[in-house]
């Protein structure tokens, strides 16, 4: 079975959505109760804005309704392994544009990981490379000698912005893997959302979509949320609408636990420094993020 892992960025298709602007430490945004939108006052469960320490020297958040482009998957496969392939599981892992396909038959079939970068792919450890050709392009095989199945990896530049992955093990023939490449079709694969939200850093594209976390990278650090198993809130002083929170800063930024009691789980939101941003538009933000059908915490 494949172990998941390509490398870089997304390339592809997405679908945009857009909306106005607002200082992390002015007005809220058009929204619902809950953020504390709709009034140029915190929401009442909110405490007074008041900056963390050293904010004059950072980076202030500035919020806004979602105006990020949500990434999809270029390709899918034309040609299947024995046994077929489950639908894909799309994820966008620090700007790496990953579909992870699941061997419905494990016996005789193989997991499939597609991946699209903006960079070529860089591996490290010993592996036996051989060139060969894939959609009338030069392309490389790498083969690493491990059991219970030697991995393969094919890999090539599709176009001046974007290389493409293959990974899977030897229950491909060489032959067959350059087949299954050779079949790859266009496609506009959703990564899906684990998370509604009502806010986003403005100007922070996403760099990361899982099944249990949301990311945005801007040029000081990546501000994230993610879903976890319940955390204990000893000493929480803060609530987000009808739930308890908790916000510990550090040096190193800040970080917010949110108890979402009717799920069993925490929201964890964390910005890290320099930026930097209010309790109150902490708070706010996190109010506006929902999990969807599709989340899943960690561990």
């Amino acid at each position: 079975m494949l172990p998941h892992g390509p490398d870089e960025r997304p390339a592809g298709s997405g679908v945009s959505t857009t909306g106005g602007a607002v200082a992390a430490s002015g007005s809220p945004a058009a929204g619902n109760g809950q953020t504390g939108s709709g009034s140029s006052a915190p929401p009442p469960s909110a405490p007074p804005s008041t900056p963390s320490a050293g904010s004059a020297a950072g980076s202030p958040i500035t919020l806004g309704p979602p105006a990020y482009t949500l990434p999809a998957f270029p390709f899918e496969p034309g040609v299947a392994p024995t046994g077929g392939l489950a639908a894909p599981v799309v994820t966008l892992d620090n700007g790496r544009l990953t579909a992870f396909f699941e061997a419905k038959d494990p016996r005789n079939g193989a997991d499939v990981t597609i991946s699209v970068t903006a960079e070529q792919p860089v591996f490290t450890g010993a592996a036996r490379e051989t060139t060969t050709r894939t959609r009338n392009r030069p392309a490389t095989l790498r083969t690493v000698a491990v059991r219970p199945a030697a991995q393969l990896t094919l890999y090539w530049r599709e176009s001046s912005t974007q290389w493409v992955r293959v990974d899977t093990d030897d229950t491909f023939t060489t032959d067959e893997l350059v087949a299954f490449a050779d079949a790859l079709r266009p496609a506009a694969v959703p990564v899906p959302m684990p998370f509604r939200l009502e806010l986003a850093p403005v100007g922070m594209p996403l760099s990361t979509v899982s099944k249990s976390a949301v990311a945005f990278r801007g040029p000081s650090g990546t501000i994230s949320c993610t879903l976890t198993a319940a955390r204990s809130l000893d000493g929480a002083t803060l609530r987000v609408g009808p739930h308890r929170a908790r916000a510990t800063r550090t040096a190193a930024g800040v970080t917010l636990v949110v108890l979402l009691e009717d799920r069993g789980e925490s929201l964890v939101v964390q910005v890290p420094s320099p930026y930097t941003i209010s309790d109150a538009d902490l708070v706010r933000f996190a109010a506006g993020v929902s999990p969807t059908g599709n989340a899943e915490p960690t561990a």
